[in-house]
């Protein structure tokens, strides 16, 4: 395996010669493996030393891992199972806390006096591949934003801009942040209404092609595509989704199909955008923030506010291995289970575009520097009220060697009522790298031959 110090090092006396304006600039580039992490991170802990040094991540499965395939997914091995929480933060101390919690934490604390987070030490976890790493210092100039959306150029195999400097270059390093080219889960979702009833919205395996992440090439226009199979509850099984997406947003819309098993046939779905709601979250969430943002961004206006230190969900192994009916609380999710720690995030402050159409009026987004995932997310209605809110718990597929989200907690602060969002279904491999799928299974006609089976 290659050193990925002595290539950025390579890298880096390669690109000395490059442009004067370029940016990044070489000396920019340099940084990484330095006093930045190579995915642009800072490498550094915090002066309270609350936030340790990164030292590379955890890269390789502890020890007693066996994952019900062979090879990758679930169950995963808790590394810090026997660590306690240092600090409980609730509706008595929270005003302590508080420059350190999104606002929708304060809210849930405020409304529910059975919500709090557990705050646990913080271990950096994130990790990726070698080749992520050189790939990312090699080709640090490549990438750009080009057209109103905007679309993304020059970039491949590669975390886009590990210093970037606006808005939207830390949104598209979460767009495409790390996945193996091959990827699938099988998922929950339950829905709890106002009275703590909870419902099956959807049971499902969807499966995800990645060009964007095939190292083989050079060069690609397809971003990602997923196949999403519904298989409960009954009035949704056998329906089916596909999605595409593109690099180049600014020349090419999103597309989308679905499958209904009463009609037997594939049409497209233009609606699965913007704030069109997603039913497979029960009304409490539209299409453009699955996984806390999803397609275009030219109806908002992403400002790149700074960092700034965060309790964030991470490391959180005790929560994806727990049952549903345990992670459900009436109100919230169980805060026994869930694993809090103090992140440097990025913060992304997105506003709506003047006469630009949608439910939310501001977005905003924290942004784990360690693994470029969104972490936390608030929207805000038309009277600046908070809205919804999610979170991402972020831990580390040590078996790819991957940091991730794919399962989320939203709540409707207008509405009320919340949701555990696409949660591994205990007993099965949950969300998973996979040796390859045809790229014949990702067409209208493969959900067509499915479907009459």
């Amino acid at each position: 395996m290659i050193d990925w110090k002595n290539a950025i090092a390579l890298t880096v006396a390669g690109l000395c010669a490059a442009a004067a304006h370029a940016t990044p600039t070489a000396a920019e580039v340099a940084r990484l493996g330095k006093d930045l992490t190579p995915v642009g991170a800072e490498k550094a802990g915090n002066k309270d030393g609350t936030i340790p040094e990164w030292t590379g991540g955890l890269c390789t499965p502890p020890a007693g891992y066996k994952p019900l395939d062979g090879k990758h997914g679930y169950p995963y091995v808790d590394p810090f199972a026997a660590e306690k929480p240092t600090l409980t933060i609730n509706a008595a101390n929270m005003a302590q806390y508080a420059d350190k919690l999104d606002p929708a934490q304060l809210v849930l604390m405020k409304a529910y006096p059975t919500y709090h987070i557990e705050v646990y030490p913080t271990h950096r976890t994130a990790c990726h591949p070698n080749w992520v790493y050189e790939n990312t210092a090699k080709r640090a100039m490549n990438p750009k934003l080009v057209g109103d959306a905007p679309g993304l150029e020059g970039a491949q195999a590669q975390i886009p801009f590990p210093i970037p400097k606006t808005g939207y270059e830390v949104m598209w390093n979460f767009v495409t942040a790390y996945t193996p080219k091959f990827f699938m889960g099988t998922w929950d979702t339950y829905l709890s209404d106002p009275s703590g009833n909870r419902t099956l919205v959807t049971k499902a395996t969807v499966r995800y092609r990645w060009p964007y992440w095939d190292n083989s090439k050079t060069q690609t226009d397809e971003m990602t595509t997923l196949l999403n199979f519904n298989e409960a509850p009954a009035s949704k099984s056998g329906s089916m989704d596909m999605r595409a997406q593109w690099l180049r947003m600014d020349l090419k819309e999103p597309k989308a199909w679905s499958y209904t098993p009463g009609q037997r046939r594939v049409r497209l779905a233009p609606e699965f955008t913007y704030d069109t709601v997603s039913a497979q979250y029960g009304g409490r969430l539209v299409f453009d923030e699955i996984s806390g943002f999803d397609g275009k961004m030219d109806r908002f206006d992403f400002k790149l506010v700074g960092k700034k230190e965060l309790y964030i969900p991470y490391n959180p192994t005790k929560y994806l291995s727990a049952k549903v009916e345990d992670l459900m609380l009436k109100d919230h999710i169980n805060p026994a289970l869930l694993r809090w720690e103090l992140h440097r995030v990025w913060v992304v402050d997105a506003t709506r575009k003047p006469g630009a159409r949608h439910i939310y009026s501001r977005k905003v987004f924290y942004i784990d520097e360690d693994s470029w995932q969104i972490a936390s997310y608030v929207s805000f209605d038309d009277a600046g009220k908070l809205y919804r809110s999610s979170i991402y718990p972020i831990h580390q597929q040590y078996d790819v060697p991957m940091p991730t989200t794919h399962n989320n907690i939203g709540y409707d602060h207008i509405r009320e009522g919340w949701y555990l969002g696409a949660h591994p279904i205990p007993g099965t491999s949950g969300w998973r790298e996979v040796d390859s799928i045809p790229d014949s299974y990702f067409s209208p006609d493969s959900m067509a031959a499915i479907g009459v089976r």
